[in-house]
């Protein structure tokens, strides 16, 4: 399989299977789903996803995440292990970066998860738990037959706080063969032109796409033919509309509508009232009213011209 160089990453509260869709639409060559619980699969809970993409496990039995990876394994295009997520909730259990504190534990869950499945398994990862451990961390994972790490360039314990560190692909690259993705601080063509650079073969879009999901457009017209793109106001007007309603279809209208509001900033910054807009829209209960203003709001509205707007876009 060719490894795609745009991705959405997994994340928790975004990448559901609506926001997935939007992603692919706009170029996203591959997605990951938002982490679930290796316990819940095995007690049949876990909503799996009924489209292609990475699926992302937590938890810290071994045994478990592997019996948990086979059931699921059909369904994914590949399968991909929690070890960096720095969210309190997931450490106190033992899972998601604080594997990074416990490399045995580590070990020992992705050597019983490459028994189980035939497809390839990813690991997602921080650079370490509190220190630049990286090298250790990633060798440890070629060990294993891992296929593919996706690192974060920043240590468990600084959560989202400082610049992650971008020199780590570079060393990767000099000592080992595997393919990387990099994570963390992604908002621009340029910032992936940089990371492609130094060695990573893709990237992660995270916070960089809630919002803004043609940056991966964005991205591939600047990699192939150093062209800026902005997409024209009825653009995004048509994705927020879709948006909204691939939500309700997966959820259901009321449940849309509540997890609809944390995109409703990030979809209107740049525009014109905006301010006054997400007040009213942030009360909104009824699904068909937020639907009528979203689509009455960028009717009447307009963006700055592109020279004036964040370099984040």
């Amino acid at each position: 399989m060719k490894l795609p160089e745009l991705s959405l990453a997994p994340m928790a509260g975004y990448s559901d299977a609506a926001f997935r869709e939007i992603c692919r639409q706009w170029g996203a060559e591959m997605t990951y789903s938002e982490m679930i619980a290796a316990r819940a699969v095995l007690m049949g809970t876990a909503k799996l996803p009924e489209d292609a993409c990475v699926i992302q496990l937590f938890g810290a039995d071994p045994s478990e995440l592997a019996e948990a990876a086979e059931l699921v394994e059909r369904r994914a295009v590949w399968i991909n292990l929690n070890a960096g997520c720095p969210v309190k909730k997931v450490v106190k259990k033992g899972a998601g970066a604080a594997l990074l504190k416990d490399l045995r534990r580590l070990r020992m869950i992705v050597r019983e998860m490459r028994k189980r499945i035939k497809k390839a398994l990813s690991v997602k990862i921080r650079i370490g738990w509190e220190k630049d451990e990286t090298e250790r961390i990633v060798a440890l994972l070629v060990e294993e037959g891992v296929d593919l790490v996706e690192v974060h360039g920043r240590t468990a314990t600084q959560m989202y706080s400082g610049g992650a560190k971008r020199d780590v692909f570079e060393r990767i690259r000099r000592t080992f063969e595997i393919p990387v993705f990099a994570s963390g601080d992604i908002y621009t063509p340029e910032d992936v032109e940089e990371l492609l650079n130094k060695g990573a073969n893709g990237v992660l879009f995270a916070r960089g796409a809630v919002g803004k999901p043609w940056i991966f457009k964005a991205t591939r017209l600047w990699l192939e033919n150093r062209e800026r793109y902005n997409p024209f106001f009825d653009e995004r007007r048509a994705t927020v509309l879709k948006h909204l309603r691939l939500l309700a279809e997966e959820k259901g209208e009321r449940k849309a509508v509540l997890e609809f509001r944390k995109f409703i900033a990030p979809y209107t910054r740049g525009m014109r009232d905006a301010k006054e807009f997400r007040k009213l829209a942030m009360k909104l209960e009824d699904f068909e009213r937020l639907y009528r203003i979203f689509d009455e709001f960028f009717s009447s509205s307009f963006l700055d011209p592109p020279g004036l707007q964040a370099s984040r876009f």
